[in-house]
């Protein structure tokens, strides 16, 4: 299974998830930014990485009823996305396109959540890695 389909990721960015929080203690816009760190060189790797990578993010941390504020500031550019590299396996992309429809429901009611406001060096750290290009 490659390493950037739907599947790896999907189910790296849940187990993370509960492994941080559950059995580390960080709280959800810690272990949302740890990933992002961690994981650069798959995140940058494409369009539909990224995605995928805030997409989930998003809908793990909403599962918490909270969501970090430099995932919510960006996660629009994200939801919106239905069409990406040719060389991404249909059925991923399809998968990705259902969970870009979930998100847009979870995140469509703010009563039932809390958006994290976060400093601004953990912001700027985030901007670093997701700029951060590979050679």
């Amino acid at each position: 299974m490659s390493m950037t389909s739907y599947e790896s990721i999907k189910s790296y960015i849940e187990l993370d998830f509960e492994e941080y929080i559950e059995e580390a203690g960080l709280n959800v816009t810690q272990v949302s930014a740890k990933i992002l760190e961690e994981d650069w060189i798959r995140v940058n790797d494409s369009l539909f990485t990224k995605s995928l990578y805030f997409v989930s993010i998003a809908i793990e941390s909403l599962k918490y009823n909270e969501i970090a504020d430099f995932i919510y500031s960006k996660l629009e550019d994200y939801i919106e996305n239905t069409i990406f590299e040719e060389n991404i396996d249909k059925n991923d992309v399809e998968q990705l396109l259902l969970d870009i429809q979930s998100c847009k429901k979870l995140i469509k009611n703010k009563e039932e959540y809390k958006i994290v406001e976060t400093t601004y060096s953990t912001k700027a750290r985030v901007d670093y890695f997701l700029g951060m290009r590979l050679s």
